[in-house]
């Protein structure tokens, strides 16, 4: 098929294909990952009119075992009944790259919802997560929720780095020959750094906890004193100084209540 896409071109710098890499939930088994695949290209690509070259990636031998992902190679020309047609320039346009983000990640949801994984994926940028979960943190702040704000602000850190960046599907197939390549070096100095902030990460949820568990604890300790206290203590002063507030609420009572009568007398009467 590339073959016949080059020869479409006459250009010698023509853009022959559009690449598109998504990261596949670890979760799934690699037929839900294959249908939620297929799924996706053919609703935002096929459907538009392009050809879609997909290769799907199990995890390579270093780096994280989870990795399973895809390469998409697009046609930058429509298909119709005589072969490639003309260039459509809205498929580079950035709104629709928006669009085809979020798609993905309603695919993929619906397919972790499915299974109950109890995660989703979020198609928006790291950037824009972390000033949410701190957006929230001080929404905890304000309502008096410290533990959750804690945790907000632990999601945050998590989430002040950069991307992964892409390989590429000529890369990929180099370092999975055991070829190194320059794009794969620089993922590997990237994943070093996620993995640096995942133990900083790590390190504090541990911390918290403990802290948390401290002050559990010393709360517990001080309700069970209290307690004691309270059972071995003499209310009778105390019950004593409620029963004269009582007995003076009765005497307000009865007073009020003569001053009525006397006062109803006296609208009984009459004067010349």
């Amino acid at each position: 098929m590339w073959n016949a896409v080059e020869q479409v071109e006459r250009r010698k710098d023509a853009q022959l294909a559009r690449e598109v890499t998504v990261a596949l939930p670890h979760e799934l088994t690699d037929a839900q990952r294959a249908s939620l695949v297929r799924s996706f290209v053919q609703s935002a690509f096929v459907d538009r009119g392009m050809i879609a070259d997909v290769a799907l990636h199990a995890p390579g031998r270093e780096g994280d075992e989870r990795n399973h992902h895809a390469h998409i190679m697009l046609t930058t020309r429509s298909i119709g009944a005589d072969g490639f047609e003309g260039k459509d320039r809205s498929w580079n346009s950035k709104e629709l790259l928006a669009d085809w983000r979020e798609s993905w990640a309603d695919h993929a949801n619906a397919y972790l919802r499915e299974i109950e994984v109890g995660r989703e994926i979020d198609h928006r940028s790291l950037e824009a997560q972390r000033e949410e979960k701190l957006d929230l943190k001080e929404r905890a702040l304000e309502r008096g929720d410290d533990r959750a704000a804690h945790e907000l602000e632990i999601e945050a850190v998590e989430l002040d780095r950069d991307p992964l960046p892409d390989i590429g599907w000529k890369a990929w197939g180099m370092e999975r020959r055991g070829i190194q390549t320059t794009a794969g070096d620089l993922w590997r100095d990237a994943y070093g750094r996620l993995e640096q902030v995942r133990e900083v990460v790590s390190g504090l949820r541990e911390r918290f906890a403990e802290t948390y568990a401290r002050v559990r604890e010393v709360a517990e300790h001080s309700l069970n004193g209290l307690a004691e206290a309270l059972r071995g203590a003499d209310f009778s002063t105390l019950e004593a100084a409620h029963e004269q507030v009582r007995e003076s609420d009765r005497e307000a009572e009865r007073s009020i209540e003569q001053d009525r009568d006397i006062s109803r007398e006296r609208d009984d009467g009459f004067s010349l």
